[in-house]
Order: structure tokens, then sequence, then C-alpha cells
């Protein structure tokens, strides 16, 4: 990997019958994915991903039952992502970030019950997130941001226990935070920026002990700040600006500065007129015209 490598991909790859891993990324590979390796029957790992391949993913491969991990992200791939995904039954990794897919995310991804780590960022999905899903109870990270993903927050994601990394951001998702979310014991980011949100932070964010990353803002979440979001002894950012929050930051919260929050910011600008009042903010945030400004260069 990362050899610099250009041209196509060698098809002559394909007579080494016993080849059980192709890793070609982060090199500078164009043309169309060869549909050849589909049919090496020992093939359990493909990664081919910040290449610049094009065309569409060769249905081939969903004829195969030995792939663990497909990795094709930050590639230039169209089209969709065949509803055969489901066939790949013993995936475990699969990632389609940063391409040109486009259409309804398959459900049938679902039928991958051991699939752990996704990340299908930054493609122009549409339609809603799948509540099937919530199915998949052994994933540890979902990367489903920068698409165009519609609809509210399936409740059905919060029987993801053991979900470590969460990024929904960058989307146009509605209504509130799943109540199932909050019983997340092995979270340690969760990114829901740059939404249509709503609802309020409940009280049960406290129990995100191992939270480092929250960001939540320019979205429309209401009510007060919890006090509880000080028992996050690890946060090192949070972003709860651009929101309809109401009263200032608790000072609890501000406890949190010297011993591992570097980065925060609420709407505490103008000075005197802000809405959410806070001693402590790294950033100061306008709420009218979402410029934040830098107070502590050191933070």
């Amino acid at each position: 990997m990362g050899q610099n490598i250009t041209g196509t991909i060698p098809t002559e790859l394909a007579v080494l019958p016993l080849l059980h891993s192709i890793a070609l990324a982060l090199n500078d590979f164009t043309g169309t994915l060869p549909a050849v390796f589909a049919s090496m029957r020992h093939l359990i790992n493909l990664e081919v991903h910040e290449n610049q391949l094009t065309g569409t993913f060769p249905g081939e491969y969903f004829q195969t039952n030995t792939l663990e991990n497909l990795n094709i992200g930050d590639n230039q791939f169209t089209g969709t992502l065949s509803t055969e995904i489901g066939l790949l039954i013993n995936l475990k990794g699969l990632q389609t970030y940063a391409n040109f897919f486009s259409g309804t995310f398959p459900t049938e991804v679902s039928k991958l019950e051991f699939l752990s780590f996704s990340r299908n960022s930054d493609n122009i999905y549409s339609g809603t997130i799948p509540s099937e899903m919530g199915y998949l109870v052994k994933m540890e990270e979902l990367w489903m941001h920068g698409n165009q993903f519609t609809g509210t927050i399936p409740t059905e994601l919060g029987s993801m226990n053991t979900m470590v990394d969460m990024r929904l951001h960058l989307n146009k998702l509605t209504g509130s935070i799943p109540s199932g979310f909050y019983s997340f014991q092995y979270l340690f980011r969760l990114d829901l920026f740059s939404n249509y949100l709503t609802g309020t932070l409940q009280t049960e964010i406290g129990a995100f002990r191992g939270m480092q990353q929250l960001r939540v803002s320019r979205n429309q979440f209401t009510g007060t700040f919890p006090t509880e979001i000080a028992n996050l002894s690890s946060l090192r950012l949070g972003w709860f600006h651009s929101n309809k929050f109401v009263g200032s930051l608790p000072e609890e919260i501000c406890a949190l500065r010297p011993i591992s929050l570097v980065r925060l910011q609420t709407d505490c600008f103008p000075d005197g007129n802000a809405p959410n009042p806070c001693e402590c903010c790294t950033s100061c945030c306008n709420r009218d015209t979402e410029i934040c400004t830098i107070l502590d260069d050191n933070a």
C-alpha cells in the first residue's frame, strides 16, 4: 500500500489461487475494479481505498461468501450500493466512504450479523437510515455523515450496545436523539451536528463516562444544559452552539476545563445579551450569524 503506483489494477493477481488479501490502497490506480477477483475462492480482504477508481462496483463480488473486509472508500465509484450486499454474510468491515454512491442505503446490510465497522460517509446516499440496522448488535463504528439522509434517527440503533464511534452529522435528520443512545457504555464519539434535530438533551447524558467528543451544534435542540454533562470526565471537545438552548452553561461543567476539556463552544456571544452565557468556553458563537470567536488561543 502507498507506493504511488499508477495505471490499472492488474487482473493477473487472480491466478494466485490461495491469495487471501489484496491490499492496494493509497496509490493512484485508475480504471475500474476488476471483477475477476471475485472468483478467488480464498479472498478474505479487499482494500483498494484512496485510489482513483471509477465505474460501478462489480456485482460479481456479491457472489462470494469469503470476504470479511471490503474497503473501496475514497475513489470515484458511482451508482448505487446493491441490495445484494446482504449476501456477504461473513463481512465484518464495509467501507464505501468518499465516493459518489447515490440512492437509498440498502436495508439488506442488516443481514451482515458480524458487521462491526462501517464507514459510508461523504457520498450521496438519500432516503432514511434503515431501522433494520439495529439488528447489527456487533457494530462498533458507524459513519453515515456527509450524505442526504432524511427522517428521524431510528430508535432501533439504540440496540447497538457495543457502539464506540457514531457519526451522523451533515445530513438532514429530524426528530430527537433516541433514548437508547444514552445506554451506550463504550461510546467515545457522537457527532450529530448540522442536522435538524429537536428535543432536549436528557439528564442520562451523564452516563457517557468515556465520551471524548460530543458535537450537537447546528440543530434545533431546546431546553437547558443538563448539569450531568459534568460527569463526562474524559470529554475533550463539546460543541453545543447554534441551537435553541436556554440559560447558562452550568458551572459544574467548567470544572472539566483544567482536567480534559480543550474545546467548548456555546452561544455565549454577544457579551451581556448572550442566549447561553459561559464562563469557561474556548469559543463564543453568535446564534444569529453562526460565527464563532476563539476566546482562548492556548486552549
